[in-house]
């Protein structure tokens, strides 16, 4: 198995790590009421809010690989190998954790909650934009930031009263599930 296979293997088994934590917490605090301790938003919210975190992302990723394909730069994608899937589903749920969660903890509001969304999501989009000096990075970058700024909100929407985490993790998990599979039908997935 090859350096990246590992790499991405660990990162998928650390995203489950944190799953398990966060899920531990989660079942102890419906069970005892008590307060977060140390995994962020910890908290029950309406399906609905979650529903909604989805369909804006599959929009957004939607818009993203139309606005490529308009500007010609579908095929500058990178080609990766299958198993990178893990490594997004691990990615997923680890920078929700850090930047929905650790960086935006629940009590903020108004001025602060505001700065910490968009310094956060220009963070977010610089990681994942790769390269802003040619179209394809931009457009990237630009989505990025737009997709960071929708998973904050589902965190902190009036939907989701409790701030829990739960339609910020959906959301990144259905956003790079819809990205594999675009990059998939696009013939940029290698399976050998």
């Amino acid at each position: 198995m090859s350096t990246e296979a590992l790499t991405d293997l660990f990162y998928f088994f650390l995203g489950l790590g944190v799953v398990w934590g966060w899920r531990r917490e989660y079942k102890r605090r419906q069970k005892t009421g008590e307060g977060e301790s140390f995994w962020p938003g910890t908290t029950t919210t309406p399906v609905g809010s979650t529903l909604i975190i989805i369909a804006g992302v599959i929009l957004i990723t939607i818009a993203e690989t139309c606005v490529e394909k308009r500007f010609g730069v579908t095929a500058s994608q990178s080609h990766l190998p299958a198993v990178y899937l893990f490594a997004m589903m691990g990615a997923a749920i680890v920078e929700e954790t850090v930047f929905r969660g650790f960086a935006a903890p629940d009590h903020l509001s108004g001025i602060k909650l505001l700065a910490v969304i968009l310094i956060g999501s220009v963070i977010f989009a610089l990681i994942h934009g790769f390269g802003v000096s040619e179209t394809k990075g931009q457009i990237s970058t630009l989505f990025a930031f737009i997709i960071s700024i929708w998973l904050y909100l589902g965190r902190f929407n009036p939907l989701n009263k409790n701030r829990s985490m739960a339609p910020s993790y959906w959301g990144h998990i259905v956003r790079n599930l819809a990205v594999f599979g675009i990059k998939w039908a696009q013939g940029f997935i290698n399976f050998n």
